[in-house]
Parts: structure tokens; sequence; C-alpha cells
């Protein structure tokens, strides 16, 4: 019989943790994201020469999604390989999501988020005397975040 996991959010002292992927890769647990953000600019609609016009939301516009977490040997591995793609290969936008977990494993709420592709990366300066964490952070853009009720989990 397998020994059972002890939850990656228990390890790192946090009650919750974002899980993140995109196509079929699996982006690993992160501490932070920010940005995660939806704004709709204000239309009207004129009817005639009168003065009675409707409003209503106009195009959306999303936020690029900022991620952070300590660099770590697997998911800071995972990260690399999927930049390392989009540079050879110029890179193709590509569904994924973003779910918040809780300290037991349980997914408390995600989103799909479309079209996504990385726009950078960067890793804290290093200084061995320092004796700190070095933190990693990600920013993705994306066609538009999905509530759990209208996503597909990427395969």
């Amino acid at each position: 019989m397998a020994e059972p996991k002890t939850p990656l959010v228990l390890s790192q002292g946090t009650a919750y943790r974002f899980v993140v992927s995109t196509g079929s890769r699996d982006l690993g647990s992160w501490a932070k994201a920010s940005d995660m953000e939806i704004k709709w600019g204000l239309a009207e609609h004129w009817v005639g020469d009168s003065d009675q016009y409707f409003k209503y939301a106009g195009v959306p516009k999303y936020e690029s999604v900022k991620l952070s977490r300590a660099a770590d040997p697997v998911g800071t591995k995972a990260v690399q390989a999927w930049l390392d793609e989009v540079h050879s290969t110029g890179g193709k936008p590509e569904d994924g999501a973003i779910e918040i977990i809780d300290a037991g494993g349980t997914v408390v709420v995600g989103w799909t988020i479309r079209e996504m592709f990385p726009i950078s990366w960067k890793i804290s300066d290093f200084d061995a005397s320092a004796g700190k964490v070095y933190l990693e952070t990600l920013k993705i853009a994306h066609s538009g975040l999905f509530s759990a009720a209208n996503r597909a989990r990427p395969a």
C-alpha cells in the first residue's frame, strides 16, 4: 500500500495554496496569486437625437495574473520547462486552471484561465550570505477567467 502523501500546504506552513496548471503541465503550488481581475468598460447607447441613453458593460479586460512562491526543485523546473518551450516555439496559448486548496488538500474554489501564456518570470537576487528563501515570480497573460461552474479541468 502506498504511503499517504502529506499535503504540500502543510509542509510549507500555510493554510491555503494556489495550484496552477496549463495544458497538460502541472506548474505546482504557489503561495500568492494577485491581479486576478476583470474590468468592464462602460458602454453607452444613445437613442437617436434624444437625451435618453442606456449604459451597459462593455468589452472585458483581463489583468495579467502574477504568481509568487519560494523556489522549489519540482515546481520551478516545471516552470522552466514551460518557459523553454515558449522560447523555442514562440509559445501557444493554452487553457489552464488556478485552484485554491486548503490545508487538507481540498479544492476550495477554482477558475479556468483561457489562452494563458507566460509574459515574465523572475527570481529574487542570489545572496548566499543572507540565508533567505529565494522567491520566484511568474506573470501570465490570458483571455479570460471563468468560474468552476464554467470550466473543464485541463487534461
